[in-house]
């Protein structure tokens, strides 16, 4: 008897251990997918390996991937992951549908998670209703680069001595090439939603989209502005053309300044451009704004979940924001987790200047509720104003109407 009770008392303390030290597994989806996913898996793995108490599986997808899949993964209540990357204008949207958990605050300090640590262009934006509902990641956005080179060689390094380039440099700029005879183009049509955005959020406060949180409702003054702007150096022939290959030109030195996102720097690297890295064109260094969005960590609603998990996943994210050196060296991205402007080497980089907290104005993001609508229907009319395709009054016209009637339809 005393043997049977040994042995039971020996099982009983070997599954109490095995118990304590149990590893939690939490399913991580991302919209990862190019460069940056094999970057994500290696932080991923840093985690894993610094550790032994949470083990992350990490699935990336592409964003539309991830957008489709979600709303059924979350309705049936299966495979619904512990903790997702979004962008972070998705989150109104998520929010209202009810398919977001807010993030308990006093949980996720336990694991170092407060806000004062985080970029507040960023972290304010998810604050809906009293609640939180995103982590940032990172910013990221649309910048300007320049040329180098080319800027030595035709004498134009006078107009980024501020640090800024305006909307009248670019024709004094492109004036002075050309009569000291560069041949090529002076500014891009680029991706016409994250340039266009940039420019009318310095002419409209708050970069209005609506007033009641529902409804679009352009600053139609700031948004003509806007476009007549780019139209008018299109037409005086300081931008390319729509069917313009521009990653190109720049890259073959045949233009001077590209308004691209600040992603694809390890692509100028490995063209082996000499290049400076601004903020967006601007109407004036006191008005800039940059179009940026935000890569969150997001916690879809899930009643299996438990405490434990949520904890694991507070861990999990607090660890990404510590040790994101790795996805700004690597991923070219902008740490959202402040500590990062400490760090030498992030802050030699050219896209530091965008988590500068003293320039935290500059950074224009947007999280109107259907921004999903609001993106497709202003994507859609293109750089076609720019040329007469479609009058500016008509496009803002047409954008009004395509999300009234796609909101309608809901």
């Amino acid at each position: 008897m005393k043997k049977t009770l040994g042995i039971l008392l020996a099982l009983v303390l070997v599954l109490t251990a095995t118990s304590a030290f149990a590893v939690v597994e939490i399913d991580y989806w991302s919209v990862f997918t190019g460069g940056d996913g094999a970057v994500m898996q290696g932080m991923v793995d840093a985690f894993n390996a610094s550790q032994d108490e949470v083990h992350v599986n990490h699935t990336p997808m592409t964003a539309d991937d991830l957008y489709q899949k979600i709303p059924m993964t979350v309705q049936t209540g299966t495979s619904v992951p512990d903790v997702a990357i979004v962008h972070i204008e998705r989150i109104p949207n998520f929010v209202d549908k009810e398919m977001l958990y807010a993030y308990d605050m006093d949980l996720i300090a336990q694991a170092g998670i407060v806000a004062e640590n985080y970029n507040q262009a960023a972290w304010e934006r998810t604050d809906i209703d009293g609640e939180h509902y995103g982590i940032p990641l990172d910013v990221h956005g649309y910048v300007t680069y320049i040329n180098k080179d080319l800027f030595d060689k035709y004498d134009l390094n006078e107009f980024v001595e501020d640090g800024y380039i305006t909307f009248d440099e670019i024709r004094a700029l492109g004036d002075k090439a050309r009569a000291n005879g560069f041949t090529g183009q002076i500014f891009d049509l680029g991706w016409m939603r994250a340039q266009m955005l940039g420019y009318y959020a310095q002419l409209s406060p708050d970069h209005k989209l609506t007033d009641n949180g529902v409804d679009l409702a352009l600053d139609e003054d700031a948004m003509k502005q806007a476009m007549e702007t780019m139209k008018s150096l299109y037409e005086d022939g300081y931008t390319t053309s729509k069917t313009d290959d521009y990653s190109s030109m720049f890259y073959g030195g045949e233009l001077l300044v590209w308004s691209e996102g600040i992603w694809m720097k390890a692509a100028v690297v490995d063209a082996g451009v000499n290049f400076e890295m601004y903020p967006s064109v601007c109407y004036s260094p006191e008005t800039c704004k940059n179009w940026m969005s935000s890569h969150n960590f997001v916690q879809f609603a899930d009643e299996n979940r438990t405490e434990e998990e949520d904890l694991a996943v507070a861990k999990f994210i607090n660890f990404m924001g510590e040790n994101s050196l790795t996805w700004a060296r690597d991923a070219g991205q902008v740490p959202a987790h402040v500590s990062l402007n400490a760090v030498a080497e992030y802050s030699s980089m050219p896209q530091a200047f965008l988590s500068d907290p003293a320039r935290v104005n500059e950074l224009a993001i947007y999280n109107y509720k259907y921004w999903g609508l609001f993106d497709t229907a202003f994507s859609r009319v293109g750089w076609d104003f720019v040329d007469g395709t479609i009058s500016i009054d008509d496009a803002i016209t047409q954008i009004e109407q395509e999300v009234a009637d796609a909101i309608a339809a809901q």
